[in-house]
């Protein structure tokens, strides 16, 4: 009676002095168990309440200690080690998306200029190119038109000039043809000489009386011919042995030949 008297005056454990670790060191049964393990003897189960002092707790023994610190170990080692992976991977992740987007940036800007800058340049060859081409046309077109204009203005100024040269010489002719044909003549018969053979002198009518004035009618055969075409100051001798134009406008053929061919010339 006095040990349930004593039993009840104890007061009751709290839930953490029940799992208190045991004292391994001392083999003595403690009055005071510490932590047990509950065992329940009758294991019916029932909606009655379970009195406490009809229950045994039994102190856990090293090994059972161990096999539960171990499983709680390993089940927070396994927790730990997947919230650590899924932190590391989404942290790796987004670390790797923005290195990936920092590098991927930067060499997409480095090709996006290297493109840019063949295209422009290609752009810009053929751009050159078509200028170019423009350009020589442009020249082709304007010198083509100057060369047409040079020859067209040459050839103007040639007749220009035998008009004036021609109207000159025919002015002169007019005033000085007489004395002009006794100097061609003097010159031509002086040059024939003792000429045997028989010599036909074609002249203008006016121009007739010419031959008193040479007095070469005792040393040359001169068959006298008069012709209307030739102007003042012409004359044609033919013979066997020779023949001489000396026509007016034969002697401005020759000289428009020659300004001819001196333009000619210069061209070349």
């Amino acid at each position: 009676m006095s040990d349930q008297k004593q039993d009840k005056g104890e007061r009751k454990l709290t839930a953490y002095e029940r799992w208190e670790l045991p004292h391994l060191e001392n083999n003595k049964p403690n009055t005071n168990s510490g932590p047990a393990l509950l065992i329940q003897k009758n294991t019916s189960f029932t909606t009655e309440e379970v009195d406490e002092d009809s229950l045994i707790y039994e102190p856990l023994t090293a090994s059972q200690l161990e096999e539960i610190r171990s499983a709680a170990y390993d089940e927070g080692f396994i927790q730990g080690e997947e919230e650590g992976h899924k932190k590391g991977h989404s942290d790796g992740f987004a670390k790797g998306e923005v290195d990936g987007f920092e590098k991927g940036h930067e060499e997409g800007r480095s090709i996006g200029i290297d493109e840019g800058l063949a295209q422009a340049r290609a752009e810009a060859q053929i751009k050159l190119e078509a200028l170019e081409a423009l350009l020589a046309n442009v020249v082709k077109e304007l010198t083509l038109p100057l060369e047409e204009s040079r020859a067209a203005a040459e050839n103007i100024l040639y007749q220009s000039m035998a008009r004036i040269i021609g109207n000159v010489c025919l002015s002169k002719m007019t005033e000085d043809g007489h004395q002009v044909l006794r100097e061609q003549l003097t010159r031509v018969f002086d040059e024939i000489g003792e000429y045997e053979g028989r010599v036909r002198l074609r002249l203008h009518p006016a121009d007739v009386t010419i031959l008193d004035e040479l007095g070469i009618k005792d040393r040359l055969t001169i068959q006298l011919e008069t012709d209307d075409s030739l102007i003042n100051g012409g004359f044609v001798i033919d013979s066997k042995s020779f023949h001489i134009d000396g026509r007016v406008e034969q002697r401005l053929e020759a000289v428009c030949d020659e300004l001819r061919h001196l333009s000619l010339t210069e061209q070349d």
